[in-house]
């Protein structure tokens, strides 16, 4: 038997770059660990084929960039991926996905750098180049139709072509270091798949699907419910909306869904105008049986007489049949209906829209004559699934998906079990468990949930009673085979699932109410202005800036060491030579008298100082530019504010040492810090912040005594530059009710965004802190970047890059003489504020 073969630290490096989700790196994890077991523990030879099966919505394209980025940069490299598609719709989104320039492309995370090869280009001179190249990753990217057969679509796959000498298909079969990648893998499993795999003889087959078929189990890997999607928050909650009457015609059933509608475009209008993002425009996918009825559907909703002609001009009819201009016409308006200018409020839809659209502003679903149990499938409802915002926004109507089923309240409440059972499924993925020889193997494991997914009215929100995960009532559980406590999901939702039209109908228009009506706030004149550096970002990377150093310890103990190590006494040693018998034996031993050395002349401290400023700037690889001064300046500060009282004797007398030990501790630092992901220019401004806050929160005449609220813009406060703030979570608003009561604390704000956006990839992705706090402490002002965080988000990858790069910035700005305020950043959990008490000088101290 053979040793397993993973590399995690190359696996956390890829999860970095592509940001993934959790259940798409466990994904990628079992995939790694079963197809080394397969290989280099069993040692078997066959092509290992194993199955993802991930909830729709959840990234199952990152799934298969993730793979790529690892087996392409592992020790010994794959360079060849095909990835199959079971049709031409999602090939060419897949070709899209890896594409620079397209707005959804991952292209630009991708240190892989994939040459792309398609049915357009595998028989170009530009492509033999790519392919004649062992260095070059290729991503070949076809329909399974072009490879399983010699026939129709696949004739120009089985020619043989000049330029290789042989047909496409058997150069791929020629390759030692095939990948295939088969998405939406239950469309094509069959004898024909089969063959072709055999035929390729691949290294690895990963299939990517939401609904695999039952007799591929034996070859799921990883399973990630929807279930689970929804309990994590990674999908929109379904809600089910039925109606109380009898009533059943066609336009009682579109009104009720165009109002839903209606009510989340104003609850997305107001929450990107508060957040200042781009437009995100709400669709309702209307779900018709036939031709006939989706025409049908069309000419109620495209009449003036339809709710006073609102959606005349804003319907897509897509099916099957459309040939020609007339369904170039209708892709392309699919393709682009999540641009903020798209006029489609409503796409009508007959059996076209079930795999490879991942459009992500479908809010309502309106099925308008097939029963609840025939919509509440994966691939019906994952249309709907994907989150627009990219995560919730903690406004109700804006994280859940209205499913009209239409059937009548009472009967949906009774097939409730039934729908409950259709979402709960059992996670499986795999795990190494180290046996007691020392060996390490790799398991399969098993989680199940028993949670309601769909659940009655009234049931409780775990976001409002401080749920979200744990044990209680609604949390997945370990299958009693498995001895482990760990868990795929945090505990299931328990979101009002079951509701009728009217009920969430008058929700949805609170909801919108409470968010129509804008208020606008300006700084207080009476206040002190806050003014902000604002660093000219350059996303790049940089081989190395001083700035990157945000951890002074090891100067501050090379400092102590550098003093302990001094001695006036000289160090002699004595050559000594003895008999043994006709040799002579020479050696060495230190003397033992003590002989006191000459005292050195005192060198000005300004003068040392400013030598091992200079000798850092010599590290390999420090630009020589004012900001990096700056940051020298700062690391030999620290060095002999730790040699204490010492320092100008012993660096009259050892500066050469000094500065040869500092720069060997710089340079260490260096590679150990992360590389800086962005340089900064040296035109440093001070910028005022004084934008005008815009938000349709209800207003709450003071706060000290209040509980948290987020839809709430709170007053009241003494030491705020806008007299009201508003805030995503308690932690934020306890810590706005401590920094507001600190002593020395002179003015704040909550930050929104773009207030200070500080670049922390080396793509130029931006966060903002949550607050900034100007004081004034024995007549030295310091300015405070304040970020809260959830305790269990306190080590997370992201949290200490963003807290890495906040010190860099912080760093930069104290670097620059036009900054006459010393900046400081400031992380606290959730914990530490509640330890705070209220207090701003607790909170200081606490805090990272």
């Amino acid at each position: 038997m053979g040793v397993l073969q993973f590399q995690p630290d190359l696996l956390d490096q890829v999860a970095h770059r592509l940001t993934l989700r959790e259940p798409n790196r466990k994904a990628i994890e079992s995939v790694l660990l079963r197809t080394s077991d397969h290989y280099d523990v069993q040692e078997k030879t066959e092509p290992y084929e194993c199955i993802v099966d991930s909830a729709t919505g959840v990234g199952k394209t990152y799934v298969m960039a993730g793979l790529m980025e690892y087996l392409a940069g592992a020790e010994t490299p794959a360079r060849n991926f095909l990835l199959l598609a079971p049709g031409r719709t999602i090939r060419d989104k897949s070709v899209l996905n890896f594409t620079a320039g397209n707005p959804k492309s991952l292209r630009r995370m991708l240190r892989s750098d994939p040459y792309v090869i398609t049915a357009d280009n595998f028989n170009t001179p530009a492509t033999r180049t790519a392919i004649d190249d062992p260095t070059i990753t290729k991503l070949y990217i076809f329909t399974v139709q072009a490879l399983t057969s010699a026939t129709g679509e696949g004739r120009a796959t089985h020619l043989p072509l000049e330029n290789l000498g042989t047909s496409f298909f058997d150069y791929l079969a020629q390759l030692d270091d095939l990948v295939i990648l088969a998405d939406e893998h239950h469309c094509y499993r069959g004898p024909a798949f089969s063959r072709t795999i055999r035929e390729l003889k691949p290294q690895l087959v990963v299939g990517m699907t939401a609904t695999p078929v039952r007799a591929d189990e034996s070859l799921v890997a990883f399973r990630y419910p929807l279930a689970a999607a929804i309990a994590d928050r990674l999908v929109k909650t379904p809600v089910m909306v039925a109606r109380r009457d009898d009533r059943s015609d066609v336009g009682t059933k579109l009104l009720d869904g165009v109002n839903l509608l209606r009510y989340k475009g104003q609850a997305a209008d107001a929450h990107c105008d508060e957040n200042g993002l781009s437009r995100v425009n709400p669709v309702m996918l209307v779900i018709a049986r036939n031709i006939e009825e989706a025409e049908e559907f069309q000419d109620v909703l495209d009449t003036a007489s339809f709710d006073g002609g609102a959606w005349v001009g804003k319907t897509l009819l897509i099916h099957s049949k459309l040939t020609g201009d007339a369904k170039e016409k209708a892709l392309a308006d699919l393709q682009a209906v999540e641009d903020p200018d798209s006029p489609i409020r409503i796409i009508i839809s007959v059996g076209m829209l079930k795999e490879g659209w991942d459009v992500k502003n479908v809010y309502v679903i309106a099925s308008m004559r097939a029963s609840v149990s025939e919509v509440m499938t994966e691939q019906t409802l994952g249309r709907g699934m994907r989150l627009p915002f990219g995560a919730y926004t903690n406004v109700e109507i804006l994280d859940t998906l209205e499913v009209l089923a239409h059937e009548k309240y009472g009967e949906l409440l009774e097939k409730r079990k039934v729908l409950n059972e259709a979402f709960i499924d059992y996670g499986t993925f795999a795990e190494v468990r180290r046996l007691a020889d020392g060996s390490s193997v790799v398991r399969q494991k098993t989680v199940e949930s028993d949670s309601d997914v769909i659940g009655l009215p009234g049931d409780s929100d775990p976001a409002e009673s401080g749920g979200g995960g744990g044990s209680g009532q609604g949390a997945a559980k370990a299958s009693t085979s498995v001895t482990s406590a760990h868990t795929l999901s945090q505990a299931a939702a328990n979101t009002p699932g079951v509701v009728d039209v009217e009920t969430r109908t008058r929700g949805a228009a609170e909801a919108a109410k409470n968010t129509s009506a804008a208020t606008q706030y300006d700084p207080l004149p009476d206040r002190d202005p806050i003014l902000i550096p604002r660093l000219i970002s350059v996303p790049q990377f940089v081989s190395v800036s001083l700035n990157d150093i945000t951890d002074y310890t090891p100067f501050e103990r090379l400092g102590r060491t550098l003093t302990a190590d001094y001695s006036d006494e000289l160090k002699r040693t004595k050559i000594v030579a003895s008999h043994d018998g006709r040799k002579v034996i020479v050696g060495t031993e230190t003397a033992a008298d003590v002989v006191t050395s000459a005292l050195p002349f005192v060198m000005p401290l300004s003068d040392t100082k400013n030598s091992l400023v200079q000798r850092v700037m010599r590290v390999k690889g420090v630009p020589n530019r004012q900001l990096e001064v700056g940051a020298a300046e700062r690391i030999v500060d620290r060095l002999i504010a730790a040699m204490g009282e010492k320092a100008t004797e012993h660096l009259s007398a050892f500066v050469e040492r000094c500065g040869q030990r500092l720069a060997t501790e710089v340079a260490r630092t260096l590679r150990d810090a992360n590389q800086a992901q962005v340089s900064y220019a040296d035109d440093v401004q001070l910028v005022a912040l004084s934008k005008t806050r815009v938000t349709r929160k209800r207003k709450m005449a003071g706060h000290a005594d209040g509980s948290f609220d987020k839809t709430i813009s709170f007053n009241g406060w003494s030491k705020n530059l806008y007299s009201h703030a508003w805030f995503d979570t308690a932690p934020e608003f306890k810590a706005a009710n401590a920094i507001d009561s600190g002593m020395n604390v002179t003015v704040w704000a909550r930050l929104h965004i773009n207030d200070v956006p500080i670049t922390w990839t080396s793509e130029g992705r931006k966060y903002n802190p949550d607050f900034v706090v100007l004081e004034e402490v024995d007549g030295q002002r310091v300015g405070w970047l304040v970020e809260t965080k959830a305790d269990k988000d306190m080590d997370s990858a992201e949290v200490v890059a963003k807290r890495r790069a906040a010190r860099r910035w912080a760093n930069t700005a104290n670097s620059s003489p036009d900054v006459d305020i010393t900046w400081k950043y400031l992380l606290v959990g959730e914990q530490e504020v509640e330890d705070a008490q209220g207090s701003w000088e607790f909170l200081k101290g606490f805090g990272q």
